[in-house]
């Protein structure tokens, strides 16, 4: 079995629509499709491989392909064919002809399987919800027979020659009286897809067909409100990073520039989700698991910074802005209060998730840390918060915000800039130091708030290929730096937060060509390798590092870890645009 990839290819991410917590999804390991549920306790589905399903005729199972698209999931076998599409978020429709199709189950202790009213069956999972099959046409059977030592149903299968209805759902629920006609269902998805596309301005010609594939995987992501969600979140993705992370709405808003209320929402969205004190959880789920490992990257004020030298705000009324500026502002009071450890007024790291660089290389002299990227980001915060409070009439809160962002700049220029570059500084003794990480060229996202000179040098360095530059974008290790190690995700390999973070900085520090450069080596590597979030940069032999650098080499091609992810659809069409679409 393989996917004709007309559209897309489900080896790396499920077919289904907003909302939509089931999904199907091709296993990459046996090549086989299966039936997924975006819910977990970890952070990747620990069960991704439900239900397998498999077409069959006269007693065989038979080979087929698949085509997927906007609505509709089509396999094509060569006695008939299965399809599925979407009634609404919480119901798969499925229709075969020519052929039945057999989906098969191996319970897990106490999970259930049993026969409901009217031909219908139910399945219990422990952790997932449930699942009512429903019979609309044709016939459906099951093999399912109750195994009472281990408490669950033994191995076994569902099978449909006709049409069907499968509901999601965490508790009970009962089958619709009427069911739309199963076209129409198909019609319904496309329109609504289209609808969620006009969200985004058009890009130059040369990426418009991968911009729709990269809004379908931010329409396909978005779930809630349901649950713990409060309101409409979009998933990194749902079967590896099933949970909607803070600053990745950020680049989901800005992407948005044909609905400003739309982009606001998204903005805000994440704030549902922090503590008493203004701290943000570093990722949600539907079940009530807002975790606080750490926080993410507090990009939030150059987001809202590019809305509004870009967006039309006319939609937005006053009382927008004061929820925003009541958010916003006790968020960036948490960072310049529990982040403050030495007390002067200057926030700190505390944990290496904060950055969004995990991994990397700016930590190996270890925490608390005062990070350029982190002072740059806390800048903007307060100078997102000043123009806020301005908006809403607050002009003696917004002088006071604009001279903290002032004094961190002032900082980060005359304390941490050594003439040549940004150095960290480790928060306990003071002590400066620098390493390869790309993180210390951040701050060229502070535009030409920093001088001429720094952005001059940063932008230089950028573009080396001795130093950054590859042919697929900019690394997020240095390129001669021992400590690059390819396996990560932070450490050498170019990933797509970065390269926007960086180009939108080049840009509005007057760096338009370096700008483009970057950009264009980026998408243009995404229309070679698909929609991934980081790319190896195999130009040369990497460097060996540690016992981890030993092992067998990976694929070219082959992305570095979460592919097509929702976030990585929202930077391409955010750098398309924002970039390459300008003059």
């Amino acid at each position: 079995m393989f996917g004709t990839n007309k559209q897309f290819n489900l080896e790396r991410f499920s077919f289904s629509i907003d909302g939509a917590f089931l999904s199907i999804y091709e296993e990459i390991k046996n090549h086989q499709l299966y039936f997924s549920i975006a819910r977990s306790n970890l952070d990747v589905v620990e069960e991704r491989n439900l239900i397998r399903i498999v077409p069959f005729h006269e007693g065989r199972e038979l080979p087929y392909i698949y085509e997927s698209g906007t609505g509709l999931l089509k396999l094509t076998t060569s006695k008939g064919t299965a399809e599925f599409t979407y009634e609404g978020p919480q119901i798969i429709r499925v229709r075969t002809e020519g052929i039945h199709l057999r989906l098969y189950r191996n319970p897990q202790l106490h999970e259930g399987g049993a026969p409901r009213k009217s031909g219908q069956f139910e399945i219990s999972f422990n952790l997932l919800g449930r699942l009512l099959f429903v019979p609309i046409t044709g016939t459906m059977t099951n093999t399912a027979t109750w195994n009472f030592r281990e408490v669950r149903p033994n191995p076994y299968y569902i099978e449909i020659d006709g049409e069907a209805a499968i509901h999601e759902y965490y508790t009970n629920t009962v089958a619709k009286e009427k069911y739309a006609p199963f076209d129409d269902c198909i019609k319904k998805v496309e329109a609504d897809f289209e609808v969620f596309f006009a969200n985004y301005p058009e890009v130059p010609v040369q990426y418009r067909n991968m911009a729709r594939k990269a809004a379908w995987l931010v329409w396909s992501f978005r779930l809630g409100p349901r649950g713990s969600l409060k309101h409409t979140v979009i998933y990194m993705h749902k079967l590896f990073m099933n949970r909607a992370f803070g600053w990745h709405h950020c680049f989901h808003a800005m992407a948005m520039k044909n609905n400003t209320r739309e982009a606001w929402n998204m903005m805000l969205t994440m704030f549902d989700y922090t503590n008493e004190i203004g701290g943000m959880a570093d990722n949600v789920s539907d079940i009530n698991q807002f975790i606080w490992t750490s926080s993410k990257p507090p990009i939030h004020g150059w987001a809202l910074d590019y809305i509004f030298k870009n967006f039309d705000l006319s939609s937005l009324a006053k009382e927008d802005y004061e929820e925003f500026y009541g958010k916003l502002s006790t968020y960036t009071n948490w960072w310049l209060t529990h982040h403050d450890h030495a007390k002067k007024g200057v926030p700190s790291y505390y944990h290496a998730d904060e950055s969004g660089y995990d991994e990397s290389t700016l930590f190996y002299r270890g925490l608390p840390l005062q990070s350029p990227d982190l002072i740059a980001n806390v800048a903007l915060l307060c100078e997102g918060c000043g123009k806020l409070a301005a908006t809403c009439g607050k002009d003696s809160e917004a002088k006071t915000w604009q001279e903290k962002s002032e004094k961190l700049i002032r900082y980060l220029v005359d304390v941490m800039w050594d003439g040549e570059r940004f150095q960290a500084i480790i928060t306990a003794t003071g002590e400066k130091y620098t390493c390869g990480s790309i993180a210390l060229l951040q701050p060229i996202m502070l535009g030409d708030r920093l001088p001429k000179n720094i952005t001059d040098k940063i932008a230089k360095r950028l573009t080396d290929p001795e130093e950054f530059l590859t042919e697929i974008g900019v690394a997020s290790e240095h390129l001669k730096s021992d400590k690059q190690l390819l396996f990560a995700f932070t450490t050498g390999p170019v990933i797509a937060p970065t390269q926007m973070l960086l180009v939108q900085g080049l840009w509005d520090s007057g760096h338009r060509e370096e700008a483009k450069l970057i950009a264009v080596r980026y998408l243009n590597a995404v229309l070679s390798k698909g929609p991934v979030l980081g790319m190896h940069n195999y130009r040369r032999e990497p460097v060996k590092w540690n016992l981890l650098s030993e092992g067998p080499q990976i694929d070219p091609a082959y992305n570095v870890d979460f592919a097509f992810s929702a976030w990585y659809g929202s930077i391409f069409l955010l750098m398309a645009y924002s970039i390459m679409g300008r003059e």
